[in-house]
C-alpha cells in the first residue's frame, strides 16, 4: 500500500487535460488549486470511508459512485465564494421500502 506525503509535505501530480478542465471548474468558485484540491479530496475520501463504515463495500475497495445530491442555493449559503468545504456530506442512506421523499 502506498503512503500519502508526510504532513507539511507538497503532493505533485502531473495535469493532464481532464485535470485541467476539473480545476478549471472547481477554480471558477474563486478557491486556490490547493483548496480545490483539498476540497476533491476530502469529498470523494469522506465518501469511500461512509461506504466502508456502512458495508456498501469492503474495506479497501474503491467503491462505485453513481449518485449524489446537491442542496438548492440559498443566497445566504455558506461557504462563500473562495472558500474550502471543510465538511463531508453526509452519506447517502437508501430507504428499505419505496416511497417518496420527503
Amino acid at each position: 500500500m502506498k503512503t500519502p506525503p508526510a504532513i507539511g509535505k507538497s503532493a505533485s501530480v502531473k495535469v493532464d487535460a481532464r485535470l485541467y478542465a476539473d480545476l478549471e471548474t472547481l477554480l471558477r468558485t474563486g478557491m486556490t488549486v490547493s483548496d480545490a484540491v483539498r476540497t476533491a479530496a476530502a469529498i470523494v475520501a469522506g465518501t469511500y470511508r461512509a461506504a466502508w463504515e456502512t458495508g456498501r463495500c469492503p474495506d479497501g475497495v474503491r467503491p462505485t459512485i453513481t449518485r449524489y445530491f446537491i442542496e438548492a442555493y440559498d443566497a445566504g449559503q455558506k461557504p462563500v465564494r473562495g472558500s474550502v468545504q471543510t465538511t463531508v456530506p453526509t452519506p447517502y442512506r437508501e430507504r428499505p421500502t419505496a416511497g417518496p421523499t420527503p
